[in-house]
């Protein structure tokens, strides 16, 4: 993370759940093409991180609650063959970093077309399990109360996705 021009290090643990047609999922795993592709959309229903950065101390990052992203998507590359995928996620997110932006909350500045991607371009399975997910581009933020400037930017965000444990 980018914070007035110094960069930070944090690792995070946390978890997002979504909501699917469990038909289309079937139809999905089974190949089956409608309206020129193979593929399945994936609702945001919760987005929950922390992390902690031996300089840039605590940090969260939850579901924007004021602006729902567009479905994310689970996308075959060969129409018919459900594996390999692209799954993007889409997210719009909410981030306190209260070291070093102290009673600020900050939020991701929708860029064109929208909301931040996290992206995995070879999903060979679903649910994922181990599959590493990347920002297609870095995140710029801004306050959510003057909104405009950027305050931070997340440069790089990977993500490891494993389905949840009973």
């Amino acid at each position: 993370m980018l914070v007035a021009g110094n960069t930070y290090l944090a690792d995070f643990q946390g978890n997002l759940g979504v909501l699917l047609d469990p038909a289309k999922l079937a139809q999905f795993l089974s190949g089956v093409v409608i309206s020129g592709a193979t593929m399945v959309e994936l609702l945001i229903q919760e987005h929950v991180t922390n992390g902690v950065g031996a300089l840039i101390g605590p940090i969260t990052v939850d579901m924007d609650p004021d602006r729902v992203p567009p479905p994310s998507t689970l996308i075959a590359i060969r129409p018919g063959m459900p594996f390999p995928a692209v799954q993007d996620m889409h997210i719009n997110i909410h981030v306190t970093i209260p070291n070093l932006l102290p009673g600020i909350t900050l939020r991701n500045k929708l860029s064109n077309p929208g909301p931040a991607i996290l992206r995995n371009p070879n999903l060979i399975a679903f649910p994922p399990q181990n599959d590493v997910y990347q920002l297609v581009e870095p995140i710029d933020l801004e306050d959510v109360n003057n909104p405009g400037p950027v305050l931070a930017t997340i440069q790089t965000f990977p993500v490891t996705v494993n389905p949840p444990t009973p």
